[in-house]
């Protein structure tokens, strides 16, 4: 861990003959933009395997190392930029991507201080396409929380025309020196207006800059929380290693002898999601991570934020987790949480039901494989691609200034990397559906995908849909 690579030790040089200057970081930065990648589902390949596996920050990971090459070739583009060796394997390109954030000098707000322009953002983005287009546009971080209030904002017992956000699990983390307010919030919401903010007393009696102190914890609470920390680690690597880690050899046997059960793992768990969770530590771990870089947190806060959510969801069932999800929104978002949930386990139920009762299958892998697809369709369809429009525009800003957030070009190149570096995306349904084996099969895929719809229209958020834009495994 000590040795720093070369292209690092250039980096450190060309900062200390810059100071003053965001260049350098943005070079860096940009670099990183430019891994994500597309169509991750290759469904000649076997399914993703492993006796070894090692930790990762909170979580396990696969090994890499027998599929070193594949990975290489896909992060080719990134390898040649940054370590210039393209057979390297991805833990170490990953190491060295941290190495570098690590050592990247400090962004410098008050330098690029002009507008992001359209141009700014499609130099970061390239050829990378937005997964819902514009159909979820919002212009502005209070339209984004408002919105989307739905999936956040549960109903007062007494009161259903208010709906409340509470935020304020982040009070107790603490702030870099300087920061004048910490995050946290509870915000009520009535008529499509926050009508109240409670929890920021030591703010006084300025809505507006409570209202923005709230809507910069909302984002790190979406971003960070609710679909890296939840989304990613404590769901979906849980039930990845749960169904493909030191299992025997029988049980993995057991998944090759049927085609359609083998094609659905396959689409849930290909290769390359085990190496986006690894990846993830770029995003949000400790010291000058991307967030980590864009928040108000001090390292050791957001650490520790981060592990303690990480446990609190980890130690739950799939039913007690789509109910916490579906309680903290409206009764209608809680109701399309549970349906969806009924019609992740019912297609799974028909395709994999040749495998029911075989003696190599855990009581709870068939719900895992739901909660994978779930997780995978439903949740992160949403909150994966509804995080990813909002940050990269300003839309869910990070740093905690208690003012109304202005994407300059310094603080909009960070975001844009940040929801750039999420946009790798794997097969969608569509083509998924087309492969399985019988036509039983391929009726309850379709039919699955048409539930999906109706929850996204039950959750009645303006833009949201299914339709064309959901994806069927779990992309970052």
């Amino acid at each position: 861990n000590s040795f720093v690579p070369g292209c690092v030790r250039r980096m450190i040089r060309s900062y200390r003959s810059r100071k003053g200057s965001n260049s350098v970081l943005f070079r860096v930065l940009k670099t990183f933009s430019k891994g994500s990648i597309d169509n991750q589902v290759n469904l000649n390949d076997d399914i993703h395997f492993s006796d070894e596996v090692y930790d990762c920050m909170w979580f396990k990971v696969k090994n890499f190392s027998q599929d070193a090459d594949l990975s290489a070739k896909n992060l080719a583009s990134i390898a040649k930029k940054i370590i210039r060796k393209e057979n390297q394997k991805p833990d170490t390109m990953v190491k060295t991507f941290y190495r570098a954030l690590q050592y990247a000098p400090p962004l410098l707000l008050e330098k690029d201080t002009e507008p992001m322009t359209e141009e700014d953002y499609s130099e970061i983005i390239g050829k990378l396409s937005y997964p819902h287009g514009n159909l979820m546009e919002v212009n502005s971080p209070l339209e984004c929380f408002l919105e989307n209030s739905p999936a956040f904002c549960a109903p007062l017992p007494d009161d259903a025309s208010t709906s409340v956000c509470d935020l304020q699990y982040m009070s107790k983390y603490q702030v870099t020196e300087g920061t004048p307010y910490r995050y946290g919030g509870k915000a009520y919401v009535k008529d499509g207006k926050i009508t109240k903010i409670e929890g920021l007393d030591h703010v006084g009696d300025k809505f507006d800059t409570k209202k923005n102190i709230f809507l910069s914890s909302f984002a790190v609470h979406v971003v960070a929380v609710r679909h890296a920390v939840m989304g990613h680690l404590a769901m979906y690597q849980k039930y990845n290693m749960r169904l493909t880690a030191n299992r025997s050899k029988e049980y993995q046997d057991l998944w090759k002898k049927y085609k359609s059960p083998e094609l659905l793992m396959k689409g849930l768990i290909p290769y390359y999601a085990n190496m986006v969770n690894y990846n993830i530590q770029l995003l949000i771990g400790p010291a000058n991570s991307l967030v980590g870089r864009a928040t108000s947190f001090t390292n050791d806060a957001m650490t520790l934020a981060f592990i303690e959510k990480y446990e609190e969801y980890y130690s739950k069932t799939p039913e007690e987790l789509i109910r916490e999800i579906g309680s903290c929104g409206s009764k209608s978002w809680n109701s399309a949480c549970l349906r969806a949930w009924d019609a992740a386990k019912k297609v799974v139920d028909i395709i994999c039901r040749d495998l029911k009762g075989s003696p190599e299958l855990k009581d709870t892998d068939l719900e895992d494989l739901a909660m994978l697809l779930w997780t995978g369709t439903f949740y992160h369809g949403f909150i994966g691609d509804f995080q990813l429009d909002n940050v990269i525009k300003g839309n869910l800003p990070f740093l905690l200034t208690g003012e109304d957030h202005k994407q300059t070009k310094a603080y909009g190149t960070l975001s844009s990397v940040i929801g750039a570096s999420t946009m790798s995306r794997t097969m969608d349904m569509d083509t998924l559906g087309r492969y399985f084996y019988t036509k039983e099969d391929r009726d309850a895929w379709k039919e699955y995908q048409k539930e999906l719809t109706l929850c996204a229209q039950q959750v009645g958020i303006k833009g949201f849909t299914y339709e064309s834009n959901v994806y069927n495994a779990i992309d970052f």
